[in-house]
């Protein structure tokens, strides 16, 4: 059986785990592939420039990392 794997048309809803999951790390959002509700969401971010989440789902196989760029900071913005 071959590993699932997020879509294009499944990126809103990956995203929306992550935020699920951001909000109430103790409690597992829906994967967004099978939809079982025990998804493993850990951040290995990078900041300032990019943040990166790993997506695992044992009821589907998914094991994916998820890049979610963050907006480039703007030059006099801080003051």
């Amino acid at each position: 059986m071959a590993a699932a794997e997020i879509t294009a048309d499944m990126i809103d809803a990956a995203r929306a785990a992550i935020l699920t999951w951001r909000v109430d790390p103790d409690v597992a959002p829906a994967c967004p592939v099978c939809g079982a509700g025990d998804l493993a969401v850990s951040d290995h971010s990078a900041r300032p420039h990019t943040e990166w989440y790993r997506l695992y789902c044992r009821a589907c196989g998914l094991d994916q990392m998820l890049a979610v760029p963050l907006g480039a900071a703007v030059p006099g913005a801080e003051g």
